[in-house]
């Protein structure tokens, strides 16, 4: 008797366990809980003004509007940034479902003019990509943004905008890094 007592113990046990995780699979798989940023975070640093927004805080569709600004805001009429391909850089992480996905860009060194409070802007464009090691899940979400735009999710963009100065002889860089986080939704 005592062994189907302990049995019928252990089988309840297991139950509520189970039902417990199945209720924190649930939540994260809707994303009630999931809290996300602001969709617009403005970051200055030194002579300069980064801002990173999204243009809806909600998208009907998987066609997305993110955008970034650079603004030069110090004494003199205009300076010289050097970065890679862009200074900006989006990596995306979508929180449903736990991915994040990198911002891939051409390196070389280019030279860009910022003019006093004339903000230099660039659009977000996918630019993630996957290898033969990534898990299956990565690969398919990578390659549905590619072909149907972003899936129904919430994302947080963790923008970065990546350049230096250097003064006017040359001999002194001076490295920025302004970081900003925002956040989106898509619903189908």
């Amino acid at each position: 008797m005592k062994k189907y007592c302990f049995m019928a113990v252990f089988a309840i046990i297991i139950a509520i366990l189970g039902a417990c995780g199945m209720t924190a699979s649930k939540s994260k798989i809707d994303g009630a809980d999931i809290k996300l940023p602001p969709p617009e975070v403005e970051i200055k640093e030194g002579d300069f003004v980064y801002r990173l927004y999204s243009e809806k805080d909600v998208y009907e569709n998987g066609d997305i509007a993110v955008l970034a600004e650079l603004t030069y805001i110090g004494s003199d009429d205009s300076i010289e940034i050097y970065h890679a391909a862009s200074p900006f850089y989006f990596p995306i992480e979508e929180k449903m479902r736990g991915i994040e996905v990198g911002y891939g860009m051409d390196e070389p060194l280019i030279e860009t003019i910022l003019y006093k409070d004339e903000p230099f802007r660039e659009r977000y464009t996918f630019s993630g990509g996957y290898g033969e090691n990534d898990e299956k899940e990565y690969i398919d979400f990578v390659k549905g943004i590619v072909k149907h735009g972003f899936p129904e999710g919430k994302y947080i963009v963790h923008g970065i905008a990546e350049f230096f100065t250097q003064n006017k002889n040359g001999a002194e860089q001076k490295h920025y890094s302004l970081k900003g986080d925002i956040g989106f939704s898509v619903m189908n």
